[in-house]
């Protein structure tokens, strides 16, 4: 390490905790002041009913932590509590305004106030007017119950909201998104509660995540609008309702949908739909369904599936009703199908298929897998690749015979060149 130049170890050390980072001002007389050159805040404390000492401790270090900063740039603050003493706010306040003083670029805001509705800690309205700010993370539970009319946010790329009250009035796309220009990822946490209905609209969103919570069915007739024509990378969590979400989606090339029934949705389970949000991404380019979504699919789509006329990667993950009846007929519907990813074998392949490379997921090594295989192979005219992933449970010794017996299986494929791996 002596050798190293300091920037390099400043730059290692900026990886650290704030904590961990002014440690190493003990390990000799040149890392005294090294920390100090650092341009990270990260500040993590998850200890829970702390002693007024240790809080008082913890909060001069924050102080001194800024300090040492002089006028000097700081590219992230990330401020993690576990618990905020209400007396604490406005040491809070200052931090975060001392930080978006001094140019801030990323800002990570994970709080919790202590002896207060959870909900009554409102984030410094100066963070919505930032200048510097490129990314941003807000949670959990905090609230801005009302956005500066200035909202302003040109520089900021990247967001992500856990849980943030603040989506009264649509404020969420009328005044935060239409104050990002240049926003191209949205990471978007909801706790579902009865009469909301949500909307999510961008055209700058590149990357959206949208994951919505509930412990129980509520207000079933809301709706949830995703109005984002230029999305190209979705990740989709959420219950099926009575109406489907609204979508715009027609850029969307890879998606991620991880729809779930919760514990009692035998009270939805005939009127649900999820028809539009199936309908909406007939676009992709990859698409990897779970197995909660495969049997919400099977029980809620109401209409025939679309046909997926640009689909090249397929990740497939069900039980037995799944991938005896939804699987060939998405294989059916998807003419340009390359790449097949299945935790599972055992299912009817459709004539003409174009599929090149097959990967199949948690092999066990059983007879009557290497018959389902053997009738991939039979029925695979182009492919090119297969690869079998086993299971952790089996042993070194029977994968070298799997090895063997996989390479003398018939095939149909034209490909000269095909390779089989056991990995």
């Amino acid at each position: 390490m002596d050798c190293l130049p300091d920037d390099l170890l400043v730059h290692i050390l900026s990886f650290l905790p704030t904590k961990q980072a002014v440690s190493t001002s003990l390990l000799s007389k040149r890392w005294r002041t090294l920390f100090t050159l650092s341009d990270n805040l990260d500040f993590d404390d998850p200890i829970s009913e702390r002693p007024e000492d240790i809080r008082k401790s913890f909060n001069d270090f924050v102080d001194s932590s800024l300090a040492f900063q002089g006028g000097k740039h700081i590219k992230k603050f990330s401020l993690k509590h576990t618990e905020i003493y209400e007396e604490e706010e406005h040491n809070v306040d200052r931090w975060i305004c001392k930080a978006l003083e001094h140019g801030v670029s990323e800002l990570h805001l994970h709080l919790h106030v202590k002896s207060k509705l959870w909900w009554e800690f409102s984030i410094p309205s100066k963070v919505f007017t930032s200048t510097t700010l490129v990314k941003l993370s807000l949670g959990t539970g905090l609230d801005c119950p009302r956005l500066p009319p200035d909202t302003s946010l040109p520089a900021l790329k990247v967001l992500l909201l856990d849980s943030i009250f603040w989506f009264r009035h649509d404020q969420l796309s009328n005044v935060l998104l239409a104050a990002c220009p240049a926003l191209e990822d949205l990471t978007i946490h909801y706790e579902y509660y009865p009469g909301h209905s949500y909307v999510i609209s961008s055209k700058s969103i590149k990357k959206l995540s949208v994951t919505i919570n509930s412990s129980y069915y509520v207000d079933q007739s809301s709706i949830l609008t995703l109005d984002t024509p230029n999305v190209a990378d979705l990740y989709y969590s959420d219950y099926p309702r009575r109406k489907s979400p609204r979508c715009q989606l027609d850029s969307v090339a890879k998606a991620t949908l991880n729809l779930h029934f919760l514990k009692d949705y035998r009270q939805v389970k005939s009127d649900a739909d999820v028809t539009d949000l199936i309908s909406g991404i007939r676009n992709v380019k990859t698409l990897h369904l779970t197995i909660p979504t495969v049997k919400v699919i099977l029980v809620c789509c109401k209409d025939e599936l679309p046909v997926f006329n640009n689909l090249v990667d397929l990740v497939f993950s069900s039980k037995r009703q799944g991938w005896k009846v939804l699987l060939p007929l998405l294989l059916e519907r998807s003419p340009n199908l390359k790449n097949l990813i299945l935790s599972f074998v055992g299912i009817p392949i459709p004539l003409n298929n174009q599929i090149k490379i097959l990967r199949i997921m948690q092999y066990q090594g059983s007879e009557t897998e290497l018959k389902h295989i053997s009738h991939f192979l039979l029925n695979m005219e182009c492919l090119e690749v297969v690869e079998v992933n086993v299971a952790p449970t089996l042993y070194d010794p029977k994968k070298v015979r799997l090895t063997e017996d996989l390479l003398k299986l018939p095939t149909a494929s034209s490909s000269s060149k095909l390779k089989i791996q056991v990995l």
